[in-house]
This record gives structure tokens, sequence and C-alpha cells, in this order.
């Protein structure tokens, strides 16, 4: 460890030197910060002093930035000599003085490097030639580091660019006036004297536009923003940072299936793919200011314009530029009902218009459903509307009651099928509202379901996300279940409830099945999918439940408050296949607590005991092994009151999590009772897959041939059937097994196959571990091989990924 923090210092120092301008000195005292860090922890974490675990990238990069990447790369190395750690008894020599460490770092300054191993002391050798090598800062900066053989380490770059992103949608219209508060917006965003990215806290009441002007000021300052608009939303419904750390990284065109499990790692891309860029950073309804400072870009060309109904004082003691936002002035109020409803009508009676602008106090969704009013009943003078709202609502009122007597005013106009449909949506759990589930919640036909919402939008009460998607603002939310408490008795509004959660619990069962077909689930899924039509790809599956996913959340919390307990814990399993790939890990966890809490109401041993698995390997992924451990443990207790195969289930997941934290025996243990009992039952796919994890157990455990033979068992038997999908993970056990065995050629052969079935089917994971065996073997390609595993890794922020890249070869 202290030859790690010797290396830091020394190219601290270095890099100070040879690029001064990229280097000052807050940079070396966060230099000399990060290497106490990892004095400080580094022996708690590692019994070995040398191996380092990724939490010290993490934070050297976080401090740091980008040239602290390219740090890590000389420094995160499995520092050893050649010749004096290698061991007596091998007989082996090696050329003592080292090859060159080659880092080549894009970044904003243009530079030469001349790092070498020799340089930094590592090995006392002599200074070697390095004309043929060279370290080469150029271009424009985008987290990316591409590196040859530090020692046995390869770094590449990503595969392709960072996309530019255009995630904010189009921009209102009619759009009138705040003229001021988008030219406060933009002279910040023109500012070029700030240190970090510049940071705008619009504020305001519920309905004042604050959304509005967010997409409006996207539009008009796009020139200034030239690598895009990011846009994420933290309202009802939305997930946790972690999920909208997700959506900024899959704008920035990072592939799903690279995108880290840990909420720290992709904050941490985040920060290298956001650096040096010029970005537009929108995030709507925030209501703390730790989701803004969790997310700020890395640069001081990017902005970030942030909405909520309140003051953020950490974020205006911080130096964000404050924006408050009114309501719109009679002129500009006066101005919006011309564009909604037509000139000629509102200037005949231009003085009644300012008077029904000033009732609403300006409010733009008050004065928008007064327009919907008015199209609907084309004959009406405004002064009819205003004489309405006089009757309605005292002059003193609050703003907000006159913005609900609006909406009342607006309901009352409509047919009856279209009132009771508004009345449902405000019911309907949900995000957003589909065609599909209303007709199915309401029974009504499709395409009058669908001309009712046209209906609805045409008058200002939903809002159109997509082709026949849409949304209700809260406070016409609000409006459509005071309306439903005063006209539905509880009776129809439970069904209406109880409608929507069959609704989607079916097309979450549906969609489960095509994106993964062959796994175990509690209840036999026909039972709840109907007789809807298949033939779903599982890319389509999954796309449908990840965009589905906050809809899906709050129907499992609507049914957890209804008692629909065996709901709640099938609409869980549905959602493992999204889990499972995708890893938005708090949500994953937050569905599996409520689940547990709901399978234990059920009184099923099967239905516990699979649902305290699920949510076992979301702490798995987390590595919260104790919390992992203290799930299964519960689920075995379980095992003598469920059916033999849900008992190999529990052994499955316990032994997966033993293998996990590196004890392949007992993991063994697990495996072979869970590989007895699907044999007896005869079930191949659970057979395969048993034998093929018992193998790698053995594999692990040096058992050569007993491993080769189960896994040749495994491979026959899913050959040709609907269990193929295991082949790349049995190839690539296989192949890992015969590399042990000296039996080279082999290996090579069953792992090139791996590797080509795994990415034929998306499958990353095992390519992955078939590419770090095949990087193990050695040739001409074992960089090749090693740097894209380590990309794959890195990527998808699994803690493999550090290890790899100190030397430390771990397969999961």
């Amino acid at each position: 460890m202290f030859v790690f923090a010797g290396v830091e210092v020394a190219t601290a120092l270095l890099v100070a030197r040879v690029i001064p301008s990229a280097w000052s000195a807050p940079h070396l005292v966060l230099e000399v910060v990060a290497v106490g860090v990892c004095l400080g922890l580094g022996f708690a974490w590692r019994t070995t002093p040398h191996e380092l675990r990724e939490d010290v990238l993490l934070i050297r990069t976080a401090v740091l930035g980008d040239l602290a990447v390219a740090l890590s790369a000389v420094a995160a190395v499995r520092v050893k000599h050649p010749v004096r750690d290698l061991p007596a008894e091998s007989g082996q020599e090696l050329d003592p003085t080292p090859p060159p460490i080659v880092v080549f770092v894009r970044g904003r300054t243009r530079s030469v490097l001349g790092l070498q191993a020799a340089h930094l002391g590592l090995w006392g050798s002599p200074a070697v030639d390095n004309s043929s090598s060279r370290n080469e800062m150029s271009g424009s900066a985008r987290g990316v580091v591409q590196a040859t053989n530090i020692d046995n380490v390869y770094l590449g770059a990503p595969e392709a660019e960072p996309a530019v992103p255009a995630q904010a949608g189009a921009p209102p219209s009619p759009f009138v006036n705040r003229e001021t508060p988008l030219a406060e917006l933009r002279s910040r965003a023109e500012a070029v004297d700030r240190v970090g990215p510049g940071v705008a806290a619009v504020r305001g009441m519920q309905g004042v536009g604050k959304t509005a002007l967010l997409l409006q000021f996207a539009a008009t300052a796009a020139d200034l923003f030239t690598d895009g608009v990011l846009a994420v939303g933290f309202g009802p419904g939305a997930g946790a940072p972690s999920e909208a750390a997700w959506g900024l990284l899959q704008g920035l065109g990072v592939p799903e299936q690279r995108i880290p499990a840990k909420f720290e790692h992709r904050v941490a891309m985040y920060r290298s793919m956001t650096a040096g860029r010029r970005l537009l950073v929108l995030m709507d309804d925030v209501t703390d200011a730790g989701q803004v400072s969790a997310l700020l870009p890395n640069s001081s060309g990017s902005m970030v314009v942030v909405a909520g109904n309140r003051a953020l004082e950490d974020l205006l003691a911080d130096g964000a530029l404050d924006v408050p936002l009114e309501s719109l002035s009679v002129d500009d109020g006066v101005e919006l009902l011309r564009r909604l409803c037509g000139a000629q009508r509102v200037d005949a009676q231009v003085e009644q218009a300012r008077e029904l602008v000033a009732a609403y106090e300006g409010h733009p969704s008050a004065i928008k459903a007064a327009a919907g009013r008015l199209r609907l009943r084309a004959s009406w003078p405004v002064s009819r509307l205003l004489a309405e709202l006089r009757r309605a609502v005292p002059a003193n009122g609050s703003v907000e009651a006159k913005v609900l007597e609006s909406f009342d005013q607006v309901y009352g106009d409509l047919p009856g099928p279209v009132r009771e449909l508004y009345r449902v949506v405000g019911v309907v759990i949900g995000v957003r509202i589909g065609v599909e589930a209303l007709a199915e919640v309401t029974g009504r036909p499709r395409d009058d379901v669908a001309a009712d919402l046209d209906d609805l939008f045409a008058v200002g009460l939903v809002t159109e996300d997509r082709e026949e998607t849409y949304r209700l603002h809260r406070l016409v939310r609000r409006h459509a279940l005071q309306r439903t408490a005063e006209e539905d008795d509880d009776g129809v509004r439970r069904d209406w409830r109880e409608r929507a959660v069959r609704w989607w619990l079916a097309e979450a069962v549906g969609a489960d099945l095509a994106a993964d077909p062959g796994r175990l689930r509690v209840p036999d899924p026909d039972s709840v999918r109907g007789e809807r039509p298949g033939g779903v790809s599982a890319a389509e599956a999954l796309t449908w439940l990840d965009h589905e996913h906050a809809n899906l959340l709050a129907v499992l919390d609507a049914a957890a408050a209804e008692g629909w307990n065996a709901e709640v814990c099938r609409l869980f399993e549905a959602l493992f296949a999204l889990y499972k790939t995708r890893k938005p890990l708090s949500s994953w966890v937050r569905a599996g607590r409520v689940a547990v809490d709901a399978a234990v109401l059920t009184g099923s041993p099967e239905t516990e005991a699979r649902c305290r698995c699920l949510l076992a390997k979301a702490f798995q992924e987390l590595e919260r092994f104790d919390e992992a451990h203290a799930q299964l443990r519960r689920a075995q207790e379980l095992v003598d009151d469920v059916p033999e195969r849900f008992a190999a289930s529990v052994y499955d997941f316990t032994g997966n999590l033993c293998l996990r934290q590196g004890d392949p025996e007992t993991a063994l243990t697990w495996f072979r009772r869970a590989l007895e009992i699907n044999r007896r039952l005869g079930l191949v796919r659970g057979t395969a897959l048993q034998s093929a994890l018992a193998a790698r157990a053995l594999g692990r455990l040096g058992r050569v041939e007993e491993a080769l033979a189960l896994f040749a068992e495994a491979r026959d038997l899913v050959t040709g059937g609907p269990a193929a999908v295991l082949l790349p993970k049995i190839l690539a056990g296989t192949g890992a097994v015969l590399a042990a065995a000296g039996r080279v050629d082999e290996a090579r052969r069953a792992l090139l196959d791996a590797v080509g079935q795994a990415v034929a089917e998306g499958n990353t994971a095992d390519a992955t571990d078939a590419l770090i065996s095949l990087a193990d073997l050695g040739g001409p390609d074992a960089d090749a091989h090693r740097g894209q595993a380590v990309r794959l890794l890195e990527q998808m922020g699994s803690p493999r990924a550090a290890r790899l890249i100190a030397g430390i070869v771990q397969r999961a």
C-alpha cells in the first residue's frame, strides 16, 4: 500500500512538472487526500497491500476528474517485481526490465507524457528507451482511457463515441411572455467565469408553468449547448436518484447492459462522460437539493436548470441562480387566451377577458382550462364564463380554489361517458394513462375510450405523453379524485383499481414470460396472463417493462395497500426479468421488501421463499451480503414446507451467494443438493443449470475431471432444446477448466464458441467470463480479450472490473 502511495505522489509530481496548465495546487492537495484515503482504508479492504478495490479508483475519479482516470491507470496496478516476486520453485527466467507503461488520455490539454514504469522507480531498473512509446492527451474530453499493457492490465476505450442527447421534448405551444426569466437563464448560461456548471433553480406554485419554461429555454438556447440536452424528473412515480442517473447515462449513449449497478458508480461514469462538454441538464419536480448535487455534470460549460415548488436553500447558498416564476400578467394571460381560442373571439370582449384572467390571478392552468371550455362552447362569449366563475368562487377565494373551479366548469360541460373516464383516470394507479388499460378498466370499446381521451386532451385536462398515452397534472388529478369521491362509492372505485391491477399484472407476466421463458415461477403464469397473444421478442418485452416500470411500482404499492398480497408477489416476480437484466437496484430492493411483507401475509411458504430469494439477489448485487444471507436463511427455514422445485431454487440462490463470496466448497454443497432434486424430478433445464454451477465450483477447487464430466452432461442436456440459452455459460465454464488442465487448444475453441453465442444473445455476463479466460490463455489476442472484458465489466458496474484492472482476475 505504501508503494501505491509512492506511485501516486510520484505520478502527481511528474504530471505537475510536465503539464503545469493541467495541474494545480488544489489538484495536488486532493491527490494527497486521495492517497490518505487509500492508506487509511486499504488495509481494511484487502489482506495484500497491493490488491486495491474499485472504491479507490472511484474516490479519485470523483475528486480529481479526467486526469485522475489516467493516473489511476498508472497507479492502480498490482505493483510487482517480475523477478523478486516470482516463486523460487518456478524455475522461470524473466527479463528484469519491465515493459513501458503507455497511457493515452483524450483530454482537453494537448501534451505528451513520457511515463514509463522505470521512470517511477518501481523496478529499480535504468530508464528504458521510450522512443517508441508515449502518452498523448488530445481531442475533447469524454472521460475515456485507453492503455496498452500495464504489467498484466489492459484498459480499452469505449466502443463508440457518446451520443448527443435530445431528451427535453418539444417546447410548449402556445408559449407567452417569460422573457425576463429566459433572459436570466441565458445570461447564466453564457457566463464564463465560473469553475463548475451553472445552476439555476426555477420555483413557483403548481401549474404556474415551470416545466414549460424549462422546455422553452432548452429550445431557445440550443446554440449554447452543442453537446445536447438531458432531462430527468423526480415527481410522483419517478424513481430514486439511481434511476435518474440510469436515464442520464442512457441519454449519453451508454448501452443499457453496460450501465453500472451501483449508484456511486453511475455517478462516477456520468461525471467522466460529461467532462469538458457543453450540456444542458433539466431536472423537474425536484424536492431536495441532494437530488441535484449528486448529478451535476463535470464541466463549467454545462448548465443545470432545476424546477420545484419551493426554494432550494442549499442550492441557492452554493450560488445557484434563483428564478421565481410568478403567474402571468393580465396582458400575457389575455394573449394566451387569444392564441388558444382565437384572436377575434377574445378581442370582441377584451375587457371581460382581462377580468377573467385577473380573477384567475394569471394562473396558466386555469386560463388553459377556461380556453378549453370556450372551445367546447363555440357560441359562448367570454362574459358568460366570467359570470359563472364569480358565482362559484368569492372574489377573495384562493388561487387554488379558482383553478379547481375552472376544472369544475370544464368537467360539467363534458358528456357523461367522458366525465366517467376522467374520474377513472383519477383513480387508476399509474403515472401514464394508456388507452388499453383504460379500456380494460371501464369495459368499453377501445376506440370509444381513445375518442374520449382526445376530448379530455382537447379541453386541457390531460396532456399527451406519447401516442395513445396521457398524463395528468397533479392539480388536475386532485380535481379528478375530488369528483370521484363525490360521485362514486367506495365499491366502484375499488373495482376500478382491481381491474387496473389485473390488467397491469397480466401484461407484466406476459412480458416476463417473453423475456425469460424458462425461469421457475410460483403461480401458473397462464392463470394470470389469460388469452393474450404471444410472439413478443425478449428485447421488446424488456423495453415494455422498463417503460412501464413506474406504473408497475405504483400498481404494486396500491395492491399492497388494498391487501391483495398474492398480486403483489406475482408482480414482483414478473419484474425479475427487468431487475436482473437492467438492475435498477433501489427499486428492486424497495419492491422486494413490499413483496416479502405481502408474501408472509399470504401464508404460502413457497411464495415467501421465492420472494426472499429474489430480494436476496438484489442485496447480493449491492454486495450487502449480510442482508442477502438473512433473507436466504429464512427461505431455508421454509424448504420443508415447499415443493421440491422451490427448495432446489433456494439452494441455487444460496450456492450462488457463497460462490460470489469466494467459498466454492460450501457453494458446491448447495449446488449438489439442488442438482439431486432436479435430477429426481426429471427437470432438464434445472439439471443442466445445477450441473454447470456445480462444475464451476469444482473447477474453483481444482477438481478438473469431475468438473469436465458435469459440464459435458449439462451440454448434452441443453443442445438443440429449449434450454439452449444455457450453452454460453456451460461452454465458458468448460473452457476455463480445460485451460486449467493445460488443454489450451480445446479451451480456446470452447471459449470462442461461448463468446460468439453469448454476444449473439446479448449475454454480457457469460461473454465476459469467456473473454477473461481467453486472455489468461495468452497469445496475440490476449490483450484485446482482456481489454474487452474490462470495458464490459466497467460499464456494467461490476466490482470485478477494478479487481481485473488491478490484476486480480476473479470470476463470478
